[in-house]
């Protein structure tokens, strides 16, 4: 019998998703509200100290993504298999596993920062392959 162990997850705070299946980082509107919903934002990443930052940003600024229209949805959805490679492969995350991080948000600069290392594995993802299609 495996040993299940359930963490809450506090909504009010910042935080993002990521899984390697789909090649998606979803940025949760709590996320973006702390930025302000800026026009732009970029990723900043630092591998040594396991750290994931996401800053408002201009249309000139090295790695700026437009933010598209959000709605009623809940999160922002980044396509960026490049980096999700990265940061699994970085943190020796499972590649059946999607995660979620809560982050530390920062109004006055218009940034949210995730600790890499605090990433929760949210559910495994569903993978097919050739052979369990033919069975």
């Amino acid at each position: 019998m495996s040993e299940e162990v359930n963490t809450l997850w506090d909504a009010k705070k910042p935080g993002i998703s990521v899984n390697l299946d789909t090649g998606r980082i979803a940025i949760h509107r709590t996320t973006l509200e702390i930025m302000g919903y800026p026009e732009y934002y970029r990723f900043l990443l630092n591998l040594r100290k396991k750290q994931l930052a996401i800053q408002s940003c201009g249309i000139d600024d090295d790695g700026a993504h437009r933010l598209p229209e959000i709605k009623d949805r809940e999160t922002c959805d980044v396509n960026s298999k490049d980096l999700i490679r990265l940061l699994y492969r970085s943190c020796k995350w499972k590649n059946t596993m999607s995660y979620r991080i809560q982050g530390t948000g920062f109004p006055e600069q218009q940034t949210v920062n995730f600790n890499l290392d605090d990433a929760l594995e949210l559910n495994e993802m569903k993978r097919t392959t050739e052979a369990e299609g033919e069975a």
